[in-house]
């Protein structure tokens, strides 16, 4: 087999493993904001409408779902195309991460369980906040603790990061992970309390306490000690930016049709986008910061 064929075949082979992943992603998104249930317990995943155990048989990623026509084989309930699409969708993720990021040493493999680990938790953290507009913990603190992990196994992740020495890989590899955890936490957090400063009457009004929740300065936390300083903050400005632009459509949209403006959005989506970004293209965000400053700029 020539290079391009075990390339495909490489790609292949992870595009398969992240669709077991996605299935836990699943369990994740399901589980993690309901009280009573936890990633672990039940073991045995189970129907929502019947809560029959699912047997391995029934389990098997996105071809039991094809194979059971989308229902459940004890009440027939429909299962939600959720399922099979978050799978595909860290599958076609892990896949992509391959293609970019070959591992044929091991400081590339290090970067690729760092693309697979982010990719799986960005699916999962917008998938939760989307429908229940929380980060949870679940996802947050085994996140942050793997991207310390990670940092201190393979050095070559923070290679010219804030805080990185060459004389002592290890060990500033894991400062250069404790920089981007505490930039990524900590400007998010500085952003939510001038939210509160500036926006206190209009948070009053909605009954909303903060303009930053908890769970994003989590999120943004652990996505620093994969990104380091300067990526997270980029990834950080890319949500922002996004996240404005969808509240003023949002907004402009409401106006035309005559309804309230809405409140809020859940941030999390658009910071997994913002790390995306970044991953893919970590010059874009200053391409836009530079663009936005040009037109700004009196002629």
């Amino acid at each position: 087999m020539d290079a391009l064929g075990q390339h495909w075949g490489g790609a292949l082979i992870a595009g398969l493993f992240g669709l077991c992943v996605g299935s836990f992603a699943n369990v994740v998104i399901y589980r993690s904001p309901r009280e009573g249930l936890s990633v672990l317990q039940p073991a045995r995943s189970f129907c929502p409408g019947c809560r029959a155990p699912v047997s391995w048989r029934d389990n098997v990623p996105v071809l039991s779902w094809l194979l059971l026509r989308g229902r459940c084989r004890s009440c027939h309930a429909p299962i939600a195309w959720r399922y099979p699409a978050v799978e595909l969708l860290v599958g076609a993720l892990f896949a992509a991460a391959w293609w970019l990021s070959p591992p044929v040493d091991t400081p590339s493999f290090g970067r690729l369980l760092a693309l697979w680990l982010l990719a799986y938790s960005c699916v999962a953290v917008t998938l939760i906040d989307l429908e229940h507009f929380i980060i949870p913990d679940v996802v947050t603190y085994p996140g942050a603790l793997a991207g310390l992990l990670l940092s201190l196994a393979f050095p070559a992740l923070h290679t010219g990061h804030v805080g990185f020495r060459s004389d002592s890989p290890h060990l500033s590899a894991l400062s250069a992970a404790l920089f981007g955890l505490l930039a990524g936490g900590g400007s998010l957090f500085l952003v939510g309390r001038l939210g509160n400063l500036f926006l206190r009457r209009k948070l009053e009004e909605a009954g909303v306490q903060d303009a930053m929740g908890w769970g994003d300065v989590k999120w943004m936390a652990f996505a620093g000690t994969l990104l380091g300083v300067f990526s997270v903050l980029s990834a950080i400005f890319m949500g922002c930016f996004l996240g404005a632009v969808a509240g003023i459509a949002m907004k402009l949209w409401a106006r035309a049709r005559g309804a309230d403006s809405p409140v809020g959005l859940p941030f999390g989506p658009f910071l997994s986008v913002g790390i995306l970004v970044e991953l893919v293209r970590p010059e874009f965000a200053w391409m836009l910061i530079e663009s936005l400053a040009r037109l700004a700029r009196p002629a």
